[in-house]
């Protein structure tokens, strides 16, 4: 079984270059990295497409991984259409979907993954995220405890484009729904359209998987900082889902890619 790696970045982001790494790494390594660039200059676009370059003499080790870039503006952009355009030139049936700022807790990440899409009816598989200053606490046993801890407390029942697996065949038939912000406008900036697009697959008789052991490392800060932007995020996320919540299924979705 082969997949297609989507990473979704702003410019050059931090861990860009060791998540290209580590899942070069991986126990089941991807058949292809689909970097999807929205662009705040030509300039940095330009130094993107640099690095990659110096990335694929580096992959010369691993020649059976492809990489291609696609570009968008910062005018062009929003959450669900960038997701769409990585997606839909995947060459897989399997397409798992990360940012650049989000590194793998583990080189099995993509093997734990994807073992749950021999059951056909699993439409995605998602994991949660830590903060990357905690890494060292997630070599242990007390990494599992933890990742258990956090589905009794937050239910998540839904795939997130920060780090989920989702077939392509399902995809098609509902793409990220970018006409989303219309309907709520917040998700314009906070996004969610992949909570939509979870709830529109339970609707179809599918299942969403959140396997702890498929989580990543990703924050946006440190310490006080980052505990602060969560939960904030938290009270304004939930407000979203809750009117996600009420549309009727199963319904359509819209993209400008298909």
């Amino acid at each position: 079984m082969k997949i297609s790696v989507v990473i979704r970045t702003r410019d050059k982001e931090r861990y860009f270059g060791r998540l290209l790494e580590n899942l070069a790494l991986q126990t089941v390594q991807p058949s292809e990295i689909i970097v999807v660039n929205n662009y705040s200059t030509e300039e940095k676009l330009r130094i993107l497409e640099n690095d990659l370059h110096e990335m694929v003499r580096k992959c010369s080790e691993h020649p059976k991984i492809k990489l291609k870039l696609v570009a968008l503006s910062d005018n062009e952009f929003s959450h669900a259409h960038s997701t769409n355009l990585g997606v839909d030139i995947a060459e897989n049936e399997l397409v798992c979907i990360t940012n650049a700022h989000s590194l793998p807790i583990s080189f099995r990440w993509l093997q734990d993954g994807m073992r749950y899409f021999k059951d056909c009816k699993v439409a995605g598989v998602s994991g949660f995220f830590i903060p990357h200053q905690a890494r060292n606490v997630f070599e242990k046993l007390d990494a599992i405890i933890y990742h258990f801890s956090q589905k009794l407390v937050l239910h998540q029942d839904w795939v997130s484009t920060i780090n989920c697996i989702i077939r392509k065949s399902l995809w098609k038939i509902y793409p990220f729904d970018e006409n989303l912000p219309k309907i709520i406008p917040e998700t314009r900036r906070y996004g969610l359209e992949d909570y939509d697009w979870s709830k529109e697959m339970m609707a179809r008789g599918f299942q969403i998987i959140v396997d702890p052991l498929f989580s990543v490392f990703h924050s946006h800060g440190r310490g006080f900082d980052e505990m602060a932007r969560n939960i904030k995020g938290y009270f304004i996320y939930r407000r979203i889902q809750q009117k996600i919540n009420l549309f009727d299924r199963p319904r359509e979705s819209f993209s400008k890619v298909l």
